[in-house]
């Protein structure tokens, strides 16, 4: 009897420890890091609900980590947009919640309003400390219908419109002169053309060169897929290496939409940079800006450095040589006095490859262009000696490069986008364009550019952590090239609040 008390007793001990912290614990903490990151009183925690534990694998050998799950509904007392460039938004929420980006619902682009609901699945870490659990840094969870066929027009409207081309066509025949001939012909043959590629388009969708599989384009170009889909819209994302080989793929019509940094397109249009002489790509066009992507330099965290100033004999890895990324790190860096091969030497890694190396010692800094949360570096960025931590750019450094207006603009990573970072980080930003061709109609670019930017597009929630920075209200930001004429007309309807008939 008395070692089946000592069982049960044992049991009970085991079973309270498991549920070590406990909720009100953790509800607390979740609570304190949303003040800290976006002030008193924005959210209120609506629902709590601890779903489990697990012993959390990537702790140091001398750590005993523990990762809690838990579901969270979030009420905004105020309006909040969390799409701002410059302030707190999804990318802070996503980290100070420790969820993934198919792990929130509710994030509106344009903006959320007081009384709007924010649902997430989240988690976040703790270490045991003698007798209690220490709460660390937000874990970050790892996240890994055909659309019908568009009809066409309304028979009538179509067979008046034949009716009318033959009525033309006969009378030309019948007594027109040769130019008036050779124009009905030259006509007849453009039409044809732009019916046969816009049908081609219904039919089969709008090719989109993305990018990198796992990278940030291609989680944008899948999140805005599935919500085209819904409209009766087929957006078919292609892998490809970045921004120049995407504005290649454009220029030879292999595709009719594209994803790139805004800095690649000027160089594009101008014929200058990776693409010098190339001849310009006259009839490229923007359809809007989509979100910034941040120069991020990471260090390790022992390093003295204190801006990019410091960088000078570092070794750093800036990507594959000819990339579109490298060009604009290289270009940073130039805005610091430092020169390639002369004040540094760059390292041909990219990021996954380069944040091994930095923490091994193999190199002394890395770079990159991309948009917030960056996945590597969020998951890599943590207090202590053996992490890694932003370098600022230079103040004199951000201004230059954003007077320049070739396509970057002065930004900051705003506090808490990453665990362990308690203050804002000076840096510059390029905004991602999505762009096409005057190929396009003034009709497929309205109806595309009124599908990303619609109000109310829950983007983050389709998996794009930089979805929720697609605004009306920034879609004209850091433009380097062209806006098309329907991209034109619709962003002026939908910041008017007037929908298209």
């Amino acid at each position: 009897m008395l070692r089946l008390f000592f069982i049960t007793l044992l049991a009970l001990t085991l079973a309270a420890c498991g549920r070590q912290p406990e909720e009100a614990v953790v509800r607390n903490d979740v609570e304190q890091v949303l003040d800290q990151t976006f002030g008193e009183g924005v959210f209120d925690v609506a629902a709590f609900s601890r779903r489990g534990t697990a012993a959390d694998s990537t702790a140091p050998d001398d750590e005993r980590r523990r990762v809690v799950y838990y579901d969270v509904e979030l009420e905004l007392q105020r309006d909040l947009v969390l799409g701002d460039w410059a302030e707190p938004g999804a990318a802070s929420l996503v980290t100070a919640l420790g969820a993934g980006p198919l792990s929130v619902r509710g994030v509106k682009a344009g903006g959320n309003v007081a009384g709007d609901r924010i649902v997430a699945h989240a988690s976040a870490i703790y270490r045991k400390e003698a007798d209690s659990w220490e709460f660390v840094m937000p874990a970050g969870i790892q996240e890994p219908g055909r659309p019908r066929v568009q009809a066409g027009p309304a028979p009538n409207s179509a067979q008046a419109a034949l009716d009318r081309l033959a009525e033309i066509t006969r009378s030309v025949e019948a007594g027109g002169s040769p130019t008036a001939q050779r124009v009905v012909d030259r006509e007849l043959q453009r039409s044809l053309a732009r019916i046969s590629g816009r049908l081609t388009r219904i039919e089969q969708g709008y090719p989109l060169a993305a990018g990198a599989e796992r990278g940030e384009y291609a989680a944008f170009a899948n999140a805005w897929a599935a919500i085209a889909a819904g409209e009766q819209l087929k957006i078919a994302p292609v892998a490809t290496g970045g921004s120049e080989e995407n504005l290649e793929l454009l220029r030879s019509g292999s595709v009719i939409l594209a994803l790139a940094q805004a800095d690649t397109a000027h160089a594009a249009l101008s014929s200058t940079g990776p693409f010098q002489g190339q001849g310009g790509f006259g009839n490229l066009r923007a359809l809007g800006s989509l979100y910034p992507e941040y120069v991020h330099i990471v260090v390790r965290q022992s390093a003295v450095m204190q801006s990019a100033f410091d960088l000078k004999g570092a070794r750093i890895a800036l990507g594959p040589e000819g990339s579109a990324v490298r060009a604009t790190l290289q270009r940073v860096l130039a805005a610091h006095g430092l020169e390639a091969g002369r004040d540094y030497e760059p390292v041909e890694l990219r990021l996954n490859e380069a944040l091994p190396a930095l923490i091994s010692g193999d190199i002394d800094a890395a770079a990159h262009v991309i948009g917030l949360p960056a996945a590597p570096l969020r998951n890599m960025l943590a207090e202590g000696e053996q992490g890694i931590k932003l370098l600022p750019l230079a103040d004199e450094a951000v201004e230059r490069l954003s007077q320049a207006h070739d396509g970057m603009v002065a930004a900051r990573i705003a506090a808490h986008v990453y665990p362990g970072q308690r203050i804002p980080v000076a840096t510059v930003a390029v905004p991602a364009l999505l762009v096409t061709t005057e190929e396009l109609s003034p009709d497929e670019a309205a109806r595309l550019v009124q599908s990303v930017y619609q109000h109310g597009n829950d983007l983050l929630a389709r998996g794009s952590a930089q979805g929720s920075q697609v605004s009306v209200r920034t879609a004209r930001m850091g433009l380097t090239i062209p806006l098309h004429p329907g991209a034109e007309q619709a962003l002026a309807e939908l910041a008017s609040g007037v929908p298209r008939p």
